[in-house]
C-alpha cells in the first residue's frame, strides 16, 4: 500500500525538489500542500467537533434519564442525532485519511533515489548489491534496516565514495547515476542528513547530532501543546462536559507516539511529522477562533433548514427510518393492535389509519414485553442486513 500511495506523492515531491533543490524544503512545501488539500476535511472535522461539544449536555440528559435501560438509551440517542443532524463519526474522517498518507510519506522518504532521482530499478538493484558488499567486506555486517530502506544507505555510501574518491561504485558503469546521487541535497540547514536516525547516544556530539535530537523532541512538544490547547478550548466551549479520562489518556499518548516514531525512523519522517504538527496547530488555532459555540449553533440550524427544504434524510435519519420500518414489519408479523408509540418510536399501520378505530389498551407488562420483542426483531433484521451475527441478549 505504501508504494501505491507513495507513487503520486513521489511525483509531487520530485516537482518540489526541482524547484527548491533541497529535500528539507521540499518536505516543508509538501506538508503545506497536503494541509491545503485536506483543509476542507479539517474544517468539517472542526465543525463536527464543536457541534458535538455543544451537543454534549443533551446526551448527558438522556444518560441520566435512561441510564438503567441501555437499549432505550441507544434508541433515544439515535433519534437525537437524527433530529440534530449530527454524525458522531464525522470528526474521525481526516484521521483515517492521514494515516494512509503517512504510509506514502514513509515510502517517499525511504526511496529518494526512486522518487526524486528517478533511477531505473535495475540500476538501484546493482547499487544495492555493491553497498551490501561494502558493509560485509573485512568481516563487517549489514545494518539492521538495510533491507527495509536500502536507498537511504546507497545515498550515504555513494556520497562518501565520491567525497573520498574511492571508486567503490565504478562497477555500475553509470557515472550519470553516481553523480546524480552524489549531488542529491538531503541536508537540513546544510548539515543534517535527513536519512540519519536520531539518537540519544550519537558517536559524536556536534551541531548535526543536536539538531537530529531536537527533531523528535520538537515533534512531541508541538503535539502536546496542540492537545492541551484543544482541551482548554473544548472545556471553555462546554464547561459542564464530563471528564473523559480514557480519551484524555489517548490524547496524551499521541505526543509520546510521535516522539517514538521520530526516534525510530529516518529524520526525514520526523521532520515531516514535526512540520505537519506545526501547521496543524496553527490551523486549529485559526479554526477555533472561527467556529465559536454561537457560530456552530447557527450552522446547525442552517443545516436543519437545508435538510427540510431538500427533504433528504441524513445518515442518522436514514438509520432511524430503517428502525421504524423494521418495527412496523415486526408489528404486522406479531398481529393485533398496539399503542401508537412503542419503544419510543411512533409506528402505525395503514389499516389502522383507514379504519380509524380506537386504540386497544393493553397492560404495562404486555406493553413492555411487546417493546422488547420489537427491539429484538429490529436488531435481528439489522444484523441480517449487514451480515453480522445476531446475539439475543434475552436468551431467546
Amino acid at each position: 500500500m505504501s508504494k501505491i500511495i507513495g507513487f503520486p506523492l513521489g511525483l509531487i515531491m520530485w516537482l518540489l525538489y526541482q524547484i527548491t533543490h533541497n529535500y528539507a524544503w521540499s518536505i516543508v512545501f509538501f506538508t503545506i500542500i497536503t494541509k491545503i488539500l485536506l483543509f476542507p476535511l479539517s474544517v468539517k472535522q472542526q465543525k463536527s467537533a464543536a457541534a458535538m461539544t455543544a451537543f454534549q449536555p443533551k446526551l448527558e440528559k438522556l444518560k441520566k434519564q435512561y441510564g438503567n435501560n441501555q437499549q432505550k438509551l441507544q434508541e433515544e440517542q439515535m433519534k437525537l442525532y437524527a433530529e440534530e443532524g449530527i454524525n458522531p463519526m464525522a470528526s474521525c474522517l481526516p484521521l483515517f485519511i492521514q494515516f494512509p498518507l503517512l504510509y506514502g510519506i514513509f515510502d517517499v522518504v525511504y526511496r529518494p533515489i526512486s522518487h526524486i532521482i528517478r533511477a531505473e530499478d535495475d540500476v538501484i538493484l546493482k547499487a544495492t548489491e555493491i553497498c551490501r558488499n561494502i558493509f560485509t567486506q573485512n568481516g563487517g555486517t549489514v545494518p539492521a534496516y538495510f533491507n527495509a530502506r536500502p536507498e537511504i544507505y546507497i545515498v550515504k555510501e555513494i556520497q562518501n565514495a565520491v567525497k573520498n574518491n574511492t571508486g567503490a561504485f565504478d562497477g555500475l558503469n553509470d557515472p550519470e547515476f553516481v553523480n546524480s546521487v552524489a549531488e542529491f541535497n538531503n541536508k537540513l540547514f546544510g548539515i543534517v542528513d535527513l536519512g540519519d536516525i536520531p539518537s540519544l547516544h550519537p558517536e559524536v556530539w556536534n551541531a548535526a547530532a543536536v539538531i537530529l535530537l531536537m527533531i523528535p523532541i520538537m515533534s512531541g512538544i508541538i503535539q502536546l501543546f496542540m492537545t492541551i490547547y484543544s482541551q482548554i478550548r473544548n472545556k471553555k466551549m462546554n464547561p459542564d462536559a464530563p471528564s473523559m479520562a480514557g480519551m484524555n489518556v489517548m490524547l496524551y499518548v499521541m505526543p509520546l507516539f510521535s516522539v517514538w516514531i521520530a526516534f525510530k525512523y529516518p529524520a526525514g519522517i520526523g521532520f515531516y511529522w514535526t512540520m505537519s504538527s506545526l501547521f496543524s496547530c496553527i490551523q486549529s488555532m485559526i479554526l477555533y477562533k472561527i467556529y465559536t459555540p454561537e457560530y456552530v449553533a447557527s450552522l446547525v440550524e442552517k443545516d436543519k433548514a437545508k435538510r427540510k427544504k431538500k427533504a433528504r434524510p441524513n445518515m442518522m435519519e436514514r438509520y432511524q427510518q430503517l428502525m421504524e420500518e423494521q418495527m412496523a414489519q415486526a408489528q404486522q408479523q406479531n398481529g393485533g393492535k398496539v399503542p401508537a408509540k412503542a419503544g419510543g418510536i411512533a409506528v402505525s399501520s395503514a389499516a389502522d389509519e383507514e379504519e380509524d378505530k380506537p386504540e386497544v389498551k393493553i397492560s404495562k407488562a404486555k406493553q413492555k414485553e411487546y417493546e422488547r420483542m420489537i427491539i429484538r426483531e429490529a436488531r435481528r433484521r439489522q444484523a441480517e442486513k449487514y451480515g453480522e451475527e445476531f446475539i439475543d441478549d434475552d436468551g431467546e
